[in-house]
């Protein structure tokens, strides 16, 4: 059972992600560490010593690495979930869902933040770019409108919730929950 969180910059999938892994107790992973981790060095350097070519190399490979996992919730990057292989690779492996917030609250949410995103150049350019991917992150198996007044705890509950029948079944009975009783 995997957990694909898709959606723009600052919509709370590394947020929300964290919080879904603890009440779900799967493992949790966030793409864009992953691959600042592994590069050793922030995605806005990556950007500009590599370009975004080569990051979306490496996000994809990072991404194809989710393959040996049993279950886990995983925090894909703004861009992960608007080229098709991705999405067919994350369709193939687990739930994708969508954390739609509106194009004001996510600007808020980013805030002093946006120099740190390549892709957040200024909002002009980053509204046309959360338009243009809007139509992808709609191909996601699960939808969850988060509002601004939502905390992460009520948005979890409200994916929980949205999730399909037995879903996290497979989960109680991994090895590494535990026996049940």
């Amino acid at each position: 059972m995997k957990i694909f969180l898709v959606g723009f910059m600052g919509a709370g999938k590394t947020t929300a992600g964290r919080e879904l892994a603890s009440r779900i107790g799967a493992p949790f992973f966030d793409l864009d560490e992953l691959i600042e981790s592994a590069e050793k060095g922030s995605i806005k350097d990556i950007f500009a010593q590599h370009g975004e070519p080569y990051f979306r190399k490496r996000e994809r490979d990072v991404l194809r690495s989710t393959r040996h996992l049993e279950s886990a919730v995983v925090a894909t990057g703004g861009g992960t979930f608007t080229f098709d292989e991705n999405i067919q690779f994350i369709q193939s492996e687990g739930l994708s869902v969508y954390l739609s917030a509106p194009y004001s609250l996510l600007r808020s949410r980013i805030g002093d933040k946006a120099a740190e995103r390549p892709l957040f150049r200024d909002d002009v350019a980053a509204h046309e770019l959360y338009n243009g991917r809007i139509r992808y992150y709609r191909m996601a198996d699960i939808t969850i409108e988060v509002r601004e007044e939502e905390t992460t705890n009520e948005i979890v509950e409200r994916l929980l919730l949205e999730l399909p029948k037995g879903f996290l079944d497979p989960v109680n009975r991994a090895p590494w929950r535990g026996a049940r009783t």
